[in-house]
């Protein structure tokens, strides 16, 4: 949306209050991103004066575009995420107030504007949209219809357009980046986007986000521990580990494909760093449910760990499930993994210390009386932590080795001097 903007001559400012146009980017996954989404929508409200605009975008937008127009009269257009070129009317000056279609995705392309901001050094490259899973919490499907995968050649030419505005870490999203390919007749696969990625010249960095368990193959692991670029990271949403839970969701798989999955990591990736997310609370979870994925979680060591409880969606099968949790209940679940994820999650950052190890900077750190501040290859941008580096003056968006000298819960302390 941004790129399209900018090709219309607009120009991207940080304050509200000098903006003639605002775009809210909505989310709809859950409950309380849609609270925060309609909260920053009436917070922008506030700089709404004759001649502004003020539109919402995104998933909440597509599927309550209607409703949104009706109860929120300060939106002067409601864009779906099925036909963001409409924000190019909105530029425009457009009176026609709702732009909302059916389902649906808008997959970028080669020839979509991009607005890459000046000292962008990590970038997110959408390799497919839309999602064709059937797990029972989820509304994504509905929202986004089922997935589209791009072209090989597609993504190479916007990932060398990005190398040469100086990024040089690729974060490959979708909303199931393990089903790239899988609706092409080409038979393109996320190992052949990952071979054709690597050689690209200024890339240091490839990372994959956003892994189904079942769908991460040998194929997959053998390929990225070839490739000098990519990163041995994975980021693989679990939901849950009990046999019961797995069925609920509607998960297509057991208990013992999980842990399957990690030995077979551990083969192929020995240093492999892990990310994952559970989701509590779901209707027909039983205390010991939970303590099979406290269990599971204890016995997996992952990384980093995100959690949400859940949150009934319109249209899901989870709807219809029997064994309601209850609010407290689903609390206490989701306060107890945090609780033991913090606590591996700082032993995993303990076992860090006295190593060498290539940290992106991104610039100068703002607190604690260190220099600078960037990421290891473990470290995903906006999910992980960060460290912090001393005794180094190296320029942001370059790679800097150094040894790590102190360990928090989530975050590192590098010695660049010290790394020999």
């Amino acid at each position: 949306m941004a790129g399209i903007a900018v090709s219309e001559g607009a120009r991207i400012v940080a304050d509200p209050e000098t903006a003639d146009v605002i775009v809210v980017n909505t989310c709809a996954f859950i409950e309380k991103a849609r609270e925060e989404s309609v909260d920053v929508m009436l917070d922008m409200a506030r700089y709404i004066s004759e001649g502004k605009v003020l539109a919402a975008a995104g998933c909440m937008a597509q599927r309550y575009g209607e409703s949104l127009a009706a109860e929120m009269p300060e939106l002067s257009h409601v864009i779906g995420t099925n036909n963001l070129d409409a924000l190019r009317e909105v530029l425009r000056g457009s009176k026609t107030r709702t732009f909302v279609g059916g389902s649906g995705h808008y997959l970028q392309g080669r020839d979509t504007p991009r607005f890459v901001e000046p000292g962008t050094f990590s970038a997110y490259v959408k390799i497919a949209d839309g999602c064709s899973r059937k797990c029972a919490f989820c509304a994504i499907p509905a929202i986004r219809g089922r997935a589209e995968s791009r072209s090989i050649e597609d993504i190479v030419v916007e990932c060398t357009r990005l190398a040469e505005a100086g990024v040089v870490e690729l974060n490959l999203v979708a909303q199931d980046t393990s089903a790239y390919g899988k609706d092409r007749e080409d038979g393109a696969r996320l190992e052949d986007l990952l071979v054709a990625l690597n050689p690209i010249p200024g890339i240091r960095w490839i990372r994959l986000l956003y892994l189904y368990p079942d769908a991460v193959s040998d194929g997959l692991l053998r390929t990225m521990a070839s490739l000098d670029k990519v990163v041995p990271y994975l980021d693989i949403p679990i939901q849950h580990a009990s046999t019961n839970m797995l069925k609920i969701m509607r998960r297509g798989h057991g208990p013992s494909a999980l842990t399957g999955l990690l030995r077979r990591i551990e083969r192929h990736l020995p240093d492999a760093f892990l990310r994952t997310s559970a989701l509590v609370g779901h209707p027909g979870e039983t205390a010991a449910d939970f303590d099979a994925l406290l269990a599971f979680i204890g016995e997996a060591r992952f990384h980093h760990l995100g959690a949400f409880r859940y949150s009934p969606e319109e249209g899901t099968a989870s709807l219809a499930v029997r064994g309601r949790v209850p609010g407290r209940d689903s609390y206490n679940r989701y306060r107890t993994l945090m609780a033991r994820q913090r606590r591996i999650g700082r032993a995993r950052n303990r076992e860090m210390q006295g190593r060498i190890v290539e940290v992106l900077v991104e610039g100068p750190a703002d607190d604690g009386g260190y220099v600078l501040v960037g990421r290891h290859r473990g470290q995903a941008p906006e999910v992980d932590g960060v460290t912090y580096i001393v005794s180094s003056d190296v320029a942001p968006g370059n790679i800097v080795r150094a040894k790590v000298v102190q360990a928090g819960d989530y975050d590192l302390v590098a010695d660049a001097s010290a790394a020999g």
